[in-house]
């Protein structure tokens, strides 16, 4: 099977600090053969760019994520912007909105975003977006201004929504939670996205499957990602796993 590629994951996350090293080599061993890290803040930059270093298969981008929209200054957005000029970051984020968490100001999270976008496009990266309630806000602001290299993480919209972002050539993250066989809707949503517009994730170690509850998802799982998503499309794992590898490759520039 072709070598997977996780286009989210978190391997700075201090729970990984004990078994990082190992559970990258784990994930290696079934085929996850490269991983996509994505920064939060800028006190996590370091800790990003450490796992890049210390990792071949570690590639990374730098944001600003809404859920700490508080933390965020002009200052950051500054560093941000130097920090793409001097680094190997392969894109802009995690970033985006989350209008689901109602005590972020959503005007001060648009505004930090809406840098972002400028940033991406003046820096011609794509962007990792954060569309928690907010799917179409975000396209709204990609709209504005014309850039649409992106991939929407952890998708969970409208076929609608959906039919309309693939449109304009936006990539979009499925990871753990569509595997639920719960998930009906979410399913129904992953069979109608053509597969040259989906990426995997497992967005670890935040989003464990639905047996696995309050566990740490795993680099591991991305296998099972793509053994379950290829099911809820009839497709195979391999022909799967090789056109979301290809996603991937185009849209960061691999």
């Amino acid at each position: 099977m072709t070598g997977l590629i996780d286009s989210h994951i978190h391997l700075d996350d201090v729970r990984f600090d004990e078994d990082r090293n190992q559970l990258i080599k784990s994930a290696q061993k079934v085929g996850v053969g490269r991983f996509i890290v994505p920064a939060v803040t800028v006190n996590r930059f370091p800790a990003v760019l450490k796992v890049a270093k210390e990792h071949a298969a570690v590639s990374y981008t730098l944001g600003l994520h809404p859920y700490y929209i508080n933390e965020h200054s002009a200052t950051d957005l500054e560093f941000l912007a130097q920090s793409l000029h001097d680094s190997g970051a392969v894109g802009v984020g995690e970033c985006g909105l989350d209008f689901q968490l109602k005590e972020l100001d959503r005007d001060r999270q648009k505004l930090i975003f809406e840098a972002q976008v400028v940033l991406a496009k003046h820096f011609a990266l794509p962007l990792v977006l954060h569309v928690r309630g907010a799917i179409d806000e975000v396209f709204k602001i990609l709209k504005k201004h014309a850039y649409f290299n992106a991939v929407m993480h952890s998708f969970n919209g409208s076929i609608e929504q959906a039919r309309q972002i693939i449109d304009q050539g936006i990539y979009l993250g499925f990871g753990p939670a569509a595997c639920n066989p719960n998930a009906h809707k979410l399913k129904q949503l992953v069979a109608f996205v053509p597969v040259e517009h989906i990426l995997l994730e497992t967005d670890a170690p935040d989003q464990p499957f639905y047996d696995c509850f309050n566990q740490r998802n795993l680099p591991i799982d991305l296998w099972r990602v793509n053994e379950e998503i290829a099911k809820i499309k009839h497709i195979d794992a391999a022909d799967l796993a090789k056109q979301t590898t290809f996603n991937t490759q185009q849209l960061f520039k691999l």
